[in-house]
């Protein structure tokens, strides 16, 4: 058998880095499989530093803390390395290229494998209605490496704080401008505004906005108008598109960052938190070949990775699928999007009238949000077409109103809404830190007490606020509460009848015998699992009774 000259050379490479190891009383490590990654050792050290010297602190297979090294040259950074780590570290050397791809996997790649998928809605930026849409983001390969060091003190925090935020989940950054020239930071994660420190140094805030603009292909001179740009960027193997907008304030500008990772929002219909009994009725609304479903509820709500989950749950390759949003958040291989743009005329309704010129099958409206774009929505569904789409409206039944607001009949309602799906999102409590309590020693208000009694909770869940290495707050993730109001029979009845109110078309859908629950109801249940807290509901539902 013939060995290549650099299999060769590779293989003692690694032959002399195992005998140094023996030599200098350390450990070998061949490959990343053979240790664990543990976040408590990771916390103090820099990523930056860490790929600068590849050094990595982790968890050998029997629980001991090492260093890998790429070498004896590298024994000097046991003692700072040990510093950061907040224990000692034994050496462990591995090539240099495997400690690499090691930190890439480390702080970029492990999550806790119990925690569960955060459904999160993508909503719509803060400026005018009539602002220019965002450039396309650049290609993955010329998408700026968070990794690499930067020399420049603005572009390195700036690189810190958002490998920080890919790291902990968050879905936006907000930098928020103070009198001193610094700026305040805050991660959004599971729907929650929380400070970062160390916040941006005066008087480094212009520069991090300038270095923001830069990255976003957006006018650095502009500091009187609010701008939106777009831009990608890599943190280890994963690509995150951050979409921004800045707007004046009186200190400076204002600048959020919104992350979307492609990995962590495209989530399967099935693992969203809908019962069986929703989950087969809406992806029953999904299979039909014509009218319109929504999918309704507050900003921050989930709708709009409902949505995704919903169109790649279709058959793309015998559907003709296309979407009109505003804007493009995440492309999906196989579908047809279109990216809204009112300053040149191209609406929500303008885009739909013209899509149904393309022979489509299924079409995603990303929210009807005006009457032109309801009555052609309609239209739409009534001439064979399937329409998907959004609404800002408290719970399912509201959403009828409130397309007949807009101007649609009864009378086409009825023969078009084919059904309507209302949700909220509750954290989702920590597996590894939650706890029980029985009544009286859970010392929780006397609200969410009642609430868990009324849910018929044998014991109250709680969330412990320190958390653990694997949550924040007890808290890891986020799942969806849903109602499902299927629109036929006795529901349709009474929308062409004009009995609209939402206790008429509830008492509608219990005398046609509709599979439909209120959103408390699946709350309780939820309650019951221990899957969230009282709290929680409260904080998505208000003040609501079980």
């Amino acid at each position: 058998m013939n060995v290549s000259p650099q299999a060769s050379g590779a293989g003692n490479a690694a032959a002399g880095l195992a005998k140094a190891a023996a030599d200098c009383g350390a450990a070998f490590v061949s490959d990343v499989s053979e240790v664990k990654f543990d976040s408590a050792l990771l916390s103090g050290m820099p990523v930056t530093w860490a790929r600068e010297h590849a050094v990595l602190p982790v968890r050998g297979a029997s629980g001991e803390a090492l260093l890998l090294v790429p070498g004896p040259e590298a024994l000097p950074l046991l003692q700072r390395a040990s510093l950061a780590a907040g224990c000692d570290l034994a050496p462990a050397f591995a090539e240099r290229g495997v400690i690499l791809a090691a930190v890439d996997a480390a702080y970029f790649e492990a999550k806790s494998p119990d925690a569960a998928p955060a459904a999160a809605e993508t909503p719509q930026p803060d400026g005018p209605a009539e602002s220019a849409p965002p450039p396309s983001p650049a290609p993955a390969d010329s998408a700026e490496d968070l990794l690499v060091e930067r020399g420049e003190p603005a572009a390195r925090i700036l690189n810190e704080t958002v490998l920080a935020a890919v790291r902990q989940g968050a879905s936006d950054v907000h930098f928020e401008p103070s009198d001193s020239g610094g700026a305040r930071v805050r991660f959004r994660i599971s729907g929650r505004l929380y400070d970062r420190e160390p916040a941006v140094p005066a008087p480094l805030g212009a520069q991090v906005v300038s270095r923001i603009k830069v990255m976003g292909g957006m006018d650095i001179a502009e500091h009187r108008l609010p701008q939106d740009g777009m831009t990608r960027v890599r943190a280890g193997g994963r690509a995150v598109d951050v979409r921004i907008s800045t707007v004046p304030v009186a200190d400076g500008e204002r600048v959020v960052l919104r992350l979307l990772d492609r990995g962590d929002s495209m989530i399967p219909l099935p693992d969203l938190g809908m019962d069986g009994d929703v989950l087969r009725g809406f992806s029953a609304l999904l299979s039909r070949p014509n009218g319109i479903v929504a999918v309704c509820g507050p900003t921050g709500s989930g709708k709009t990775t409902t949505l995704y989950a919903a169109i790649r749950s279709l058959d793309v390759r015998r559907r003709n699928i296309v979407t009109i949003e505003d804007p493009v958040e995440y492309r999906i291989d196989g579908i047809s999007q279109i990216q809204v743009r009112p300053r040149i005329g191209l609406t929500f309704a303008s885009g739909l009238r013209s899509v149904l010129r393309q022979d489509p099958d299924v079409v995603l409206v990303g929210e009807t949000r005006d009457p032109e774009t309801a009555e052609i929505a309609v239209r739409a569904s009534l001439t064979g077409h399937l329409v998907l789409t959004t609404l800002h409206t408290n719970d399912a039944p509201s959403a009828v109103m409130r397309l007949v607001d807009m101007g649609v009949e009864p009378y086409l309602l009825a023969s078009s809404l084919r059904g309507v799906l209302a949700q909220r999102l509750v954290r989702r409590l920590c597996p590894h830190c939650s706890r029980t309590a029985a009544y009286g020693e859970s010392r929780m208000p006397a609200a969410e007490e009642a609430l868990a009694r009324a849910a018929g909770c044998g014991s109250v869940a709680l969330a412990d606020p320190r958390g653990c290495r694997n949550c924040l707050e007890g808290y890891a993730g986020r799942i969806g509460i849903f109602e499902l109001l299927p629109c036929e029979g006795a529901v349709s009845e009474a929308i062409h009848a004009g009995r609209l109110a939402s206790g008429d078309l509830r008492a509608a859908a219990a005398a046609s015998g509709a599979a439909f629950s209120p959103m408390s109801a699946d709350a309780a249940a939820k309650l019951r699992a221990g899957v969230t807290t009282p709290s929680e509901v409260l904080a998505a539902l208000g003040d609501v009774s079980l």
